[in-house]
């Protein structure tokens, strides 16, 4: 009887050591699958580096207007040293961050009552859908003329754009949810904001998350175009405007390189596997790769 646990304990063994490669496999398949994909995608543009390298050796091009892609880096190198480039990405990450956030919780609010509510639905769709026609940058003007040439004037348009597309993405997605989840909820003791919280928004939360993801996508473009027309000192769309003005075109290329790096990066790193937690997780997708 003495020996039962000891026993028992190297029984459980092997079902841990399975779980384990189990799990190490996945690791190794995700890595490869990970590994892959980034080799996919650099091989065309090594291949377009080097061609632009050599054409640029050749004489093809004019320096002033296409750089060498090693005067390009060479630029990238210095902006970095210097700490404009460090500083411009902080100005501009911090612009898009407060933009979202604000943005985002507008948007959640007022599209769950739409979604719930059909007074407020019907009172609200034609101002939304009415919006949704007019691009962004087209209230650049009228924001400028409210704010002046500031950080507010950027930050309205960020706000407003992320609004609308949360507002869409939760209309949706609180539209959609079964009845009978909601009068579960309600059988529950779920009334009022306890439902809005406990049961619509965990509900509609693949199509907010996907909503935020599109939302990040538009601030993002919006805010490089903001930054380029406000000229408030710093940032990435800023950077770009002062190369334009100097005709800097190893700097200019340069900032182009760091706006989609940092476009993908939050795109890859932060927006994908936050939607992976959530719509995976509800089973709405099988996968995304």
């Amino acid at each position: 009887m003495g020996d039962t646990p000891e026993l028992a304990g190297q029984a459980g063994m092997p079902g841990a050591a399975g779980s384990q490669s189990v799990f190490a496999g996945m690791a190794r398949r995700a890595g490869a699958r990970f590994a892959r994909n980034w080799i996919y995608g650099l091989v065309p543009v090594v291949v377009i580096l080097g061609a632009w390298e050599i054409a640029s050796a050749m004489g093809a091009f004019s320096p002033l207007l296409f750089p060498a892609p090693h005067r390009i880096f060479a630029a990238l190198w210095q902006m970095w040293l210097e700490g404009s480039l460090i500083a411009d990405i902080l100005g501009t990450l911090r612009r898009l961050v407060i933009g979202v956030a604000f943005g985002s919780v507008v948007g959640i609010a007022l599209g769950a009552l739409m979604g719930y509510v059909g007074a407020w639905e019907r009172m609200l769709s034609p101002m939304v859908n009415f919006f949704l026609a007019i691009p962004g940058t087209a209230l650049f003007p009228v924001t400028m003329m409210w704010f002046g040439l500031n950080e507010m004037a950027i930050l309205f348009i960020i706000v407003f754009e992320v609004a609308l597309t949360t507002i869409v993405s939760t209309w949706t997605g609180v539209k959609s949810i079964d009845p009978m989840t909601i009068n579960a909820g309600r059988s529950l003791g779920a009334e009022g904001i306890a439902l809005f919280w406990r049961v619509l928004i965990p509900a509609a939360l693949p199509s907010i998350i996907g909503g935020l993801r599109i939302a990040f996508s538009r601030a993002w473009r919006i805010i490089i175009v903001a930054e380029m027309l406000v000229a408030i000192g710093h940032g990435l769309g800023y950077r770009l405007f002062w190369a334009r003005e100097m005709f800097m075109s190893d700097r200019l290329y340069a900032g182009l390189l760091i706006v989609g790096v940092v476009g993908i990066l939050i795109e890859r790193v932060f927006l994908r596997p936050l939607e992976k937690l959530t719509v995976q997780r509800w089973g709405t997708v099988r996968e995304l790769d």
